[in-house]
């Protein structure tokens, strides 16, 4: 599916962007890097809850001499130092198709990917976030091109109401293949902040967005639009709120290494709470749960929010007695995400709030 990215003018405000819709274009705002200035990018987030931003230099570029460019090399250093920071909220989106790494821990295939000089063929595709570790972040956001994208640090009618979560998300992956590689199956996540902003540092990265009911409500312009495919190449920050939005993801074939870091951002000016992504974002297999297996029940975890998704691998049944299970709709491997099924008001086009 093509998409129309609209471009504004550089004087132009974000708010007063027109969406075309058709049959053929699907629409996204889309600024260069003159023409994100913070109101007009907090403009076009009001209004979409998506922003791309093409092309920052400070993302695509080394700011010194002695600072290398993010790649496999720092990922290795940062697991070196911190292992348990790193294996903690480890994510595997795709393991590598071979050997016993189907059946691997999360802190074993983190080994398998970053403890040695050089990553096993791929395709495979991860995830961790770094995060409660003061010296982690600092050693980390140091060797980043930014901490924050100069957009929403520049000065602005909005900018001092922008607040970061401490942690970042680190999503990387390598796809040697002709085929496309696939990350988790289309979702949202259950979030309290205002979105989330992911840099592209290596390689591309591909995304597919299609607005939720509630974002429909909110932005009529948005009816019958997606799903949208945005192509994120080195240097492009992507702006989005994933409770909002639809999404999944892939790397494209042939590509040597997929790079990229995000940050949840708080627009309203909400002080952050402390981080602990593993419980916040979602639960993840730790154990084969075979099919009909129950994963957990409401008494042990009862206010727990898991994403929902057209393709979910669990399901919530009643197991006597008015109590309710989750239980696994499928055979689950570990390192997989949870997630439920889709709301009937969504299946029909609609959505709603997770809960």
């Amino acid at each position: 599916v093509e998409i129309v990215l609209q471009r504004m003018a550089p004087r132009a405000q974000a708010s007063h962007a027109k969406i075309r819709t058709s049959p053929k274009s699907r629409p996204v705002i889309q600024l260069s890097e003159e023409e994100a200035t913070t109101d007009n990018v907090l403009a076009a987030y009001k209004d979409c809850q998506a922003v791309l931003v093409k092309a920052s230099r400070d993302a695509s570029t080394s700011t010194t001499k002695k600072r290398a460019a993010p790649g496999l090399p720092l990922l290795r250093c940062l697991h070196r130092r911190f292992p348990k920071v790193v294996t903690r909220a480890f994510h595997v989106e795709q393991l590598p198709a071979h050997g016993a790494a189907k059946s691997a821990s999360a802190s074993e295939v983190a080994a398998r990917l970053l403890g040695k000089a050089r990553a096993p063929p791929g395709p495979w595709y991860a995830s961790f976030v770094v995060q409660r570790s003061r010296a982690a972040l600092a050693e980390f956001f140091d060797a980043m091109p930014f901490r924050v994208p100069p957009f929403l640090r520049a000065r602005g009618s909005g900018a001092g109401k922008v607040k970061h979560s401490e942690a970042a998300w680190v999503f990387f992956g390598t796809n040697p293949r002709h085929a496309a590689l696939q990350g988790r199956a289309e979702h949202t996540d259950a979030i309290e902040h205002s979105g989330t902003w992911h840099v592209q540092l290596q390689g591309v990265k591909v995304w597919y967005l299609r607005p939720t009911a509630e974002l429909i409500r909110q932005n009529r312009a948005l009816r019958g639009v997606g799903p949208m495919r945005i192509v994120c190449r080195a240097g492009d920050v992507l702006c989005v709120n994933t409770r909002l939005w639809w999404h999944r993801t892939q790397i494209p074939g042939k590509c040597p290494l997929s790079l990229s870091v995000a940050r949840d951002m708080y627009l309203d000016g909400t002080t952050p709470c402390k981080p602990d992504f593993t419980n916040v974002r979602g639960h993840y297999a730790t154990r084969v749960f075979p099919k009909g297996s129950v994963v957990f029940t409401e008494d042990e975890a009862p206010e727990l929010a898991l994403p929902r998704s057209g393709d979910s691998n669990c399901g919530v049944r009643d197991v006597g007695g008015g109590a309710l299970a989750v239980v696994a709709k499928r055979r689950i491997r570990p390192g997989e995400w949870f997630s439920v099924s889709a709301s009937e008001d969504e299946d029909a086009g609609g959505g709603g709030k997770n809960r």
